[in-house]
């Protein structure tokens, strides 16, 4: 089977049309030079040229509407239409295409189709039609219709025949009909055969015609892909930190990617958008359940959401002049800037504007938790991966949508101080605060630059703070051999990494690991937790107890306790309450001396009608129904719960 082609893009699309005007022109000269004067172009179903409001056709009619002067003199026609009179009637002038000339076009445009050959055919009153197909490489584009002429003179039996043919139509006013059927027009053999090759050629034209702008299509899908990958290339180069240092960073090669990509001038500012789900989509992270637990059709769309908002940003950055957009990590963009302005204020008014026009992109696609951090301005191109580092510790340390990178103090400029954060954050398991103090961390341990002094100063910044998390972290009880193996390997990267941005990633991971395993030995404590509830509810008796009695005696808030108790078993604990009073109300029915109604009450339960209907979803029966055939019901229970 031959591969179809991509089909083109909209702007190409919009060029194709475009050469239809001569495709026009040509049925225009036609209308007023042959006996053959109605021509019509249908468009495959699937070519997808027009909108669906559009109708996928081009024909004489419309082209005598565009191209000639409204109200000019036609000589020698009694009607304005291309078409004959005697078709229009036929048709209703096309309010009935489809019970009258339909029937005979459509079987030959599906034969045009198939066999890729001209059709001459008479049509389903008698006059001769032609379809020629329009071909580009075997791919089926559309058909052009034309004809609607007799091949021999008019005749009484050849009316007689047409009358028979169009029995049942009421739409039609015969006595008007027959004299519009003796004004068809009669061609001859060569007329016909000279008409059938004008449309040949000009279907070959069209076809030619998309086959152009399909190579024109490629070479732009083509150029967009390498383009894309020299943005990418770029952002790499100015986030390693080794612009200007060797071969690999050359300025040189910098410049000529900034040229290709379209910057006229080096990039001066870092903007960080972080692409936040929203709060009810985001799994809480437990180290006992597996990943497909959250579902995978789930995660597929989350990623392909985050795809089509970073295409979208990407494409938008590039209508800004001298502004370059990545994707750097999953759910985060860095965008580089320079903006033109000769005061701070605009300056900072521009990239502000800059920012929530990303947020609303952001916003519009689900991502309503967007946020931008700002750095501040770096006129050297080796000091850009210091001020990706400072946008992103402004949107951690912010609370805005949008924030802008204030200096810190000299006293909290310290990798000591920040790294104690980090530490801080860890002990008390704080996702968003460990991230927030990486970033920050990161802000003063990173080189601006790329010197061998700058870089192992920063190794020799983050190999101490690897041990120093190692040590503390060790004396609270997490495993001192998996912190050690942790550790081990990310000194390994960041002493064999020949970039600072490499060398961060390598922290970063350490630090996630060792959240990690914070997170496990918490759920420890969990379990703990879930086993003391069960303790106080058959202490204090189901029937009685609620949740917050629960949560006031283990010291803990009610939705605490309900969050902790979810994680740790896979279910609420209202329906952990609920089935223990269900179990318990099992035992009460076996009671003769009982009704359904005391049971309920001694169960807990509101009133009767509530328990029999939570009894009813639980048990699969009736309280009255199991009261009288335990044995039974107890064994579909058991069935029910084997086959969960």
């Amino acid at each position: 089977m031959k591969k179809q082609k991509a089909d083109l893009s909209e702007t190409l699309k919009q060029e194709f049309k475009k050469d239809l005007e001569l495709f026009e022109y040509f049925l225009v000269l036609l209308n007023d030079s042959s006996p053959i004067r109605n021509v019509e172009l249908m468009w495959a179903d699937d070519l997808g040229l027009f909108d669906p409001g559009q109708g996928p056709r081009v024909n004489t009619g419309d082209a005598l509407v565009q191209l000639q002067v409204a109200g000019a003199d036609m000589p020698g026609r009694t009607s304005p239409s291309p078409s004959t009179l005697f078709c229009d009637m036929v048709h209703g002038f096309g309010a009935h295409e489809e019970t009258t000339c339909a029937r005979s076009d459509k079987p030959a445009k599906e034969r045009c189709r198939v066999t890729g050959k001209s059709q001459v055919y008479p049509c389903h009153v008698g006059l001769t039609d032609i379809a020629v197909p329009v071909l580009c490489e075997g791919r089926y584009l559309g058909t052009l219709f034309s004809g609607q002429v007799l091949a021999v003179p008019p005749t009484a039996e050849g009316f007689q025949q047409v009358k028979e043919t169009l029995e049942g139509q009421p739409h039609i006013d015969m006595a008007r009909l027959e004299e519009a059927y003796y004004r068809v027009p009669v061609v001859t053999t060569a007329q016909l055969a000279e008409m059938l090759r004008m449309m040949e050629v000009f279907a070959r034209y069209l076809g030619n015609a998309w086959k152009r702008l399909e190579i024109m299509s490629e070479f732009q899908r083509m150029r967009e892909r390498e383009l894309a990958l020299d943005r990418r290339e770029l952002a790499e180069l100015l986030l390693s930190g080794q612009v200007g240092n060797g071969p690999a960073g050359s300025l040189e090669q910098v410049r000529s990617l900034a040229r290709n990509v379209g910057l006229e001038r080096y990039p001066d500012r870092v903007l960080v958008l972080r692409l936040q789900p929203p709060l009810d989509e985001v799994p809480e992270p437990s180290p006992t359940r597996h990943v497909a637990e959250f579902g995978a059709p789930k995660a597929i769309g989350g990623n392909l959401a985050l795809a089509r908002v970073a295409h979208m940003i990407e494409y938008r950055c590039q209508s800004w002049p001298n502004t370059l957009a990545t994707v750097v990590m999953p759910e985060e963009m860095c965008i580089f800037t320079a903006q033109r302005s000769r005061t701070p204020a605009i300056d900072r008014s521009l990239l502000e504007e800059m920012a929530h026009t990303l947020l609303r992109i952001a916003r519009s696609e689900g991502f309503p938790l967007a946020r931008v951090g700002i750095s501040s301005l770096h006129q050297q191109s080796t000091e850009l991966l210091r001020a990706y580092h400072e946008a992103a510790s402004a949107l951690e340390s912010g609370h805005s949508m949008v924030n802008l990178f204030e200096t810190l103090l000299q006293s909290e400029k310290q990798p000591a101080q920040t790294l104690g954060r980090v530490l801080k954050a860890l002990q008390q398991a704080d996702s968003t605060a460990i991230t927030a103090s990486v970033r920050e961390f990161l802000a003063t341990a990173a080189p601006a630059a790329a010197t061998v002094a700058q870089l192992q100063q920063a190794r020799g910044l983050l190999t101490w703070a690897c041990e120093h998390l190692a040590r503390e972290l060790g004396n609270i009880g997490i495993s001192t051999a998996v912190v050690n193996t942790a550790k081990e390997r990310a000194v390994q990267v960041i002493v064999g990494s020949p970039s600072s941005f490499a060398m961060a990633e390598a922290f970063r991971c350490y630090v996630d690991k060792l959240r990690l395993q914070l997170v496990q030995m918490f759920s420890q404590r969990e379990k703990k937790i879930v086993s003391e509830t069960h303790r106080l509810v058959r202490e204090l008796g189901p029937q009685k107890v609620t949740i917050q009695d629960l949560a006031r005696d283990l010291k803990l808030s009610a939705g605490h306790l309900g969050r902790i108790y979810s994680r740790t078993t896979g279910h609420t604990l209202e329906e952990y309450l609920i089935r223990e009073r269900l179990e318990m109300g099992k035992r009460l029915l076996l009671d003769p001396r009982l009704h359904v109604a005391e049971v309920a009450d001694r169960c807990g339960f509101c009133n009767p009608a509530y328990f029999a209907s939570v009894f009813k979803k639980y048990m699969h029966c009736t309280p009255r129904a199991y009261a009288s055939n335990p044995h039974r019901w107890g064994a579909v229970e058991a069935d029910a719960v084997s086959v969960g």
